[in-house]
This record gives structure tokens, C-alpha cells and sequence, in this order.
């Protein structure tokens, strides 16, 4: 007996912004279009910022991540796109797919919207304060389980910062180590911590070691300027020090990166035919709005692959011809 594989014009791999928005322009499209996602829907948004206020995404001000993406998933099952909770865990350049559940997968053509996942630094005491809620975590997700706690909060970015707004009304007391001397976050958001003085900042200041015997106790700093290392007793540490690519399940392919980001055109093609990326995996501008724009691309890109409509070469005769010869 034959083993069955689903059929689908355009298979998205990622139910993120990107993901969820190629799913429904594709399907507005006309096309089979399925989204897999093996984690939660939403990405980043629903794991690591749920209860975050987006203000920057147009038409929704100051929505809940978390509400923004049932949104986006309540509108995606609307339009007909086949919502598959499986993780994808291989990706072949004749546009099959296998699942970790075992099933099989065809495509027309393949939209990566892996996304991203927090960056480990590698440093004693990470690995197993982070399991099981012993106290350092990538982000806030609940600002309720910090009451009365003292946070260490590591990084420079509007993560970051992000995270020390979360805390302020809740933690007893707040630390912010940044490596640097100057931050990279939007200037509101750093206004905000900086003038209300919502934490004690530690600049030029790097963390070697996270210390405890069943949770979190404390910590080993060291200045970078001196090299001089002090402790600081906390009971949880937030590690915002960025973000990286989703890439394990593609290495296979042979895709064009532009440092630790796949390389597109204007399509969101990659240099594989038929595969198309979108979102964070191929942009450092990580914003929901982005990342929407480029899935609905993507989606726009796989259609004019897959129908070949008679005005498809009018529509691409003004792109850059290194551009075009990507395909």
C-alpha cells in the first residue's frame, strides 16, 4: 500500500505574522494554501510577548499580541486556509515535506516563515535555571510572577527595555546589565526607564554566570573596562540579548544567506526554485507589520510561480535583472 501525501499549492512553513498573512493572501488567491506550525500559533508573539502592547501595527493601536493573533487566526480559518498543527522537520528541493508526526507533504511551491527563537549565551547556570521556571527566562511573559522579586534584565535592546517596563510596577527591585555604554531601544521606550529611573543600570557590564542551587540566587558580572567581577544576589535573570534564525530544518537546501538571514528579491524568492522566505528569517527589522507585508509578498510571489499568468513577465520586467535571474 502506497504511502498517502497531501497535495497543497502552497505549503507555509511558520505560523507567525508572516506565516498566517501568506496563508490568507494565498488563499485569497485561490490557491490550497496550509500553514504548519508545531509550536504555537503566533510565533514570538504568543510565546514570548503575549500580554505586550503592539502600537505599531496599522489599524489595531495598542492591541495585545496575544489578541492580535487570534485575530490573524480566526481571519486565516475564515479564508479557508488548512491550519496544520505539525512541526515540520524537513524541507527537499522537490518541494516535499516530512512532519516529526511522520506525514508526508507535496507542494507547488514552499513559504519559510520560521521566525526566530531567543539567542543562549552559553554561560554556567543557564541551561538549568531555565527549565521548569527556576528563574532566567527570555522575556516577561507573565509580569505577575515576578512580584516582589529582584530581576537581573540583560541586554541593550527594545526587548530589553521592553522588560523593565513589564516589571516596574511589579518587582521589588530591577538591574539592567548591558555590555555597552549607550542603548540601541526606541527613544520612548528609553525614556521612559531612564527617566523615571525604573532600574538600576549597569553599563559596560557583561554576566558570566548564573548562580543558585535549585533556582536562581545570583549572579557573577564583570565590568568589561576593568575586567573587575562582583556578584549581585537576584532571584531571576532575563536574558534579552537577541534573537536567532529558525534555520535548522532547512540546511539542506542550499540557500543564499546574507549573514545569519536567507537572501530574497523583491518576491521573497530565494535562489531555490519554488521556495520563497518571509519574515524575520530574512529580515533584522523585526516588526509584525513587516513581517505581514512580506508573507502577503511571498504569497503574491508563489501564485505568479505556480498560475504563470499571461501578465506575469509585465509585472517583473521593471525588477532589476540580477534580480529576476534569481529564478
Amino acid at each position: 500500500m502506497s504511502e498517502r501525501v497531501m497535495h497543497f499549492d502552497v505549503i507555509i512553513v511558520g505560523g507567525g505574522p508572516a506565516g498566517l498573512s501568506a496563508g490568507i493572501v494565498a488563499s485569497g488567491k485561490g490557491l490550497r494554501a496550509a500553514v504548519f506550525e508545531g509550536g504555537t500559533w503566533g510565533g514570538l508573539l504568543s510565546t514570548i510577548y503575549p500580554q505586550k502592547k503592539i502600537y505599531n501595527y496599522p489599524g489595531t493601536p495598542s492591541i495585545r499580541a496575544d489578541h492580535l493573533v487570534s485575530e490573524w487566526v480566526r481571519q486565516a480559518a475564515d479564508h479557508g486556509v488548512h491550519l496544520v498543527k505539525e512541526r515540520i522537520t524537513k524541507i527537499y528541493k522537490d518541494l516535499t515535506l516530512e512532519s516529526a508526526e511522520g506525514s508526508k507533504f507535496q507542494a507547488k511551491s514552499i513559504i519559510i516563515a520560521t521566525g526566530m527563537k531567543p539567542n543562549e549565551l552559553g554561560i554556567p547556570g543557564e541551561a538549568k535555571f531555565s527549565k521548569k521556571n527556576r528563574g532566567v527566562y527570555p522575556y516577561v511573559t507573565e509580569p505577575a510572577a515576578f512580584y516582589d522579586k529582584r530581576v537581573l534584565v540583560v541586554g541593550g535592546g527594545d526587548t530589553a527595555i521592553d522588560a523593565v517596563i513589564d516589571l516596574a510596577n511589579v518587582a521589588d527591585k530591577v538591574y539592567l546589565a548591558h555590555r555597552r555604554d549607550a542603548f540601541r531601544a526606541s527613544e520612548m521606550n528609553l525614556a521612559k526607564v531612564t527617566d523615571d529611573k525604573l532600574a538600576e543600570i549597569l553599563f559596560k557590564t557583561n554576566i558570566l554566570e548564573i548562580t543558585g542551587k535549585q533556582r536562581v540566587e545570583g549572579v557573577v558580572l564583570e565590568n568589561v573596562d576593568t575586567n573587575e567581577k562582583f556578584e549581585l544576589e537576584v532571584d531571576c535573570v532575563i536574558l534579552a540579548v537577541g534573537l536567532k534564525p529558525n534555520t535548522e530544518i532547512f540546511e539542506n537546501l542550499g540557500l543564499n544567506f546574507s549573514g545569519k538571514f536567507i537572501t530574497v528579491d523583491d518576491l521573497m524568492r530565494t535562489n531555490v526554485e519554488g521556495i520563497f522566505a518571509a519574515g524575520d528569517i530574512v529580515t533584522p527589522y523585526q516588526l509584525a507589520a513587516v513581517a505581514a507585508a512580506q508573507g502577503a509578498l511571498a504569497s503574491h510571489g508563489a501564485y505568479l510561480f505556480i498560475r504563470d499568468p499571461y501578465w506575469k513577465q509585465e509585472h517583473l520586467k521593471d525588477q532589476d535583472e540580477v534580480k529576476r535571474q534569481i529564478l
